[in-house]
C-alpha cells in the first residue's frame, strides 16, 4: 500500500463523532475556537499527514514546530515501517496461525488449526475445557473473536462448518488472567503493548502501554479504554488516561486505586519480547501484545504495523515529545535513510 492510499484510507475511516469529541476537548483545554481548531487540523493533515488523533495526542494546538517534529504521524509511520520491516517476513506476524506455530513456546496455551483437522478434532480439542476462543487468521482490534462456552455446544459439525465459513480458523485455549489484573477489571484479558526495535544485533525496548477496559466489556482496544505504561517493577510509570486525555486515580468500575497497582511479571514480559524478536530480525519494529496470565506473561500476538497512538499521547507521561524521537534515538544516523 502506497503512502497516498494509506492517507486516503485514514481519511475515509474518520469517526466523525469521535473527532467532534476531540475537538470539544481541545476547545475546552485551549480556549481556541472550534473553527480555528478544525482549520489547524486540516493544515496539519496536509502538511504533516497527521490525523485528528495525531493532532490531539501530540497537543498540536500548543506544541511548537520542533515538538511536532518529534511525533509520529500515519504518513511518517508508514514510511518508517516500510523501511524497517521486510515484507517477505511479515507473514510470520500477520497470519495468526503461522504466528502461533512460529512463536509457540511464548504462547503458554494450546491452540488448534482448523485447516488441519475436522469436526471430530475440534470436539476433542474442546473436551475438558470450559471456554475457548475462535479467531480470524488476520483479525485485529478484537474483531472476529468469538467466545465459545464448551458446555453450550450441541453440534460440533455445525460449529466446525460455521467457524470455517467465517474464516475463524484459529481456536485457542482461554487465557486465565492473573489476580493483579483481575483486581483492576476482571471482565477481559487486558492487553499489554510492548514495542521493540531491532538494530545491529540487539533488540531495544522502545515503549509500552497497558490497556484496561473501563466497563464490563470482554473486548480490549476498540472503545474508550484506560491505558498507562509500566516500569520493570510493575508499577505505573506516568498517568492513567483515556482516549480523551482524562486522568484517572481509580478504576471507574472496580474502584481500584492506581497508586496501589503492581503487576507481577513485567520484566519477564520485556525479556520475553526481546527474546522472541531475535527470532525475526528481518521485521525490525514489532508491537507485541502480552497478557499477564496465571502462568506468567504470555504472548497474544505480534504486530508488524501496530498502532502508535497508545504510546505517544502527551498526557501519558506529561511529555512534549513523541514516538518519532524514541525511534530516532535508537536508530541514530540510520534515520537519514528514511525519507520522511
Amino acid at each position: 500500500m502506497g503512502v497516498t492510499r494509506w492517507l486516503l484510507h485514514k481519511f475515509k475511516d474518520i469517526n466523525s463523532d469521535r473527532m467532534k469529541k476531540h475537538i470539544e476537548v481541545i476547545h475546552q483545554n485551549s480556549g481556541k475556537s472550534k473553527a480555528y481548531i478544525v482549520f489547524d487540523m486540516f493544515v496539519n493533515f496536509l502538511t504533516r499527514g497527521s490525523g485528528y488523533t495525531d493532532y490531539f495526542r501530540g497537543n498540536y494546538i500548543q506544541a511548537t514546530k520542533a515538538e511536532k517534529d518529534t511525533f509520529v504521524t500515519a504518513k511518517k509511520f508508514y514510511k518508517i515501517l516500510e523501511y524497517l520491516n521486510d515484507d517477505d517476513y511479515i507473514v510470520l506476524l500477520n497470519d495468526k496461525l503461522v504466528f502461533d506455530r512460529f512463536f509457540n513456546e511464548y504462547l503458554k496455551r494450546d491452540y488448534l488449526n482448523l485447516r488441519e483437522t475436522d469436526a471430530e478434532g475440534l470436539k476433542q480439542f474442546m473436551q475438558g475445557r470450559d471456554i475457548v476462543f475462535a479467531k480470524l487468521t488476520n483479525g485485529e482490534c478484537g474483531h472476529g473473536i468469538s467466545k465459545i462456552v464448551v458446555k453450550d455446544v450441541k453440534d460440533y459439525d455445525a460449529l466446525y462448518k460455521e467457524l470455517v465459513e467465517n474464516n475463524q480458523l484459529l481456536v485457542e485455549e482461554a487465557i486465565i488472567q492473573n489476580d493483579d489484573l483481575n483486581e483492576i477489571n476482571p471482565n477481559a484479558v487486558n492487553s499489554f503493548r510492548v514495542i521493540t526495535l531491532y538494530k545491529d544485533g540487539k533488540v531495544y525496548l522502545v515503549n509500552n502501554a497497558l490497556r484496561i477496559n473501563q466497563d464490563e466489556s470482554n473486548v480490549i482496544g476498540c472503545s474508550n479504554d484506560l491505558y498507562f505504561s509500566l516500569g520493570e517493577d510493575g508499577r505505573i510509570d506516568g498517568n492513567v488516561i483515556d482516549d480523551y486525555g482524562n486522568v484517572y486515580d481509580t478504576h471507574p468500575l472496580t474502584g481500584k486505586k492506581f497508586k496501589d497497582v503492581k503487576i507481577a511479571g513485567v520484566k519477564e514480559a520485556f525479556d520475553m519480547c526481546k527474546e522472541a524478536h531475535m527470532r525475526i530480525p528481518q521485521v525490525r519494529y514489532i508491537g507485541w501484545d502480552i497478557a499477564f496470565s496465571v502462568k506468567g506473561p504470555v504472548v497474544v500476538e505480534g504486530n508488524e504495523y501496530p498502532g502508535f497512538g497508545l504510546v505517544q499521547h502527551y498526557k501519558l507521561k506529561d511529555k512534549s515529545t513523541g514516538h518519532l524521537k524514541e525511534i530516532s534515538d535508537i536508530l541514530g544516523d540510520e534515520m537519514k535513510n528514511i525519507k520522511l
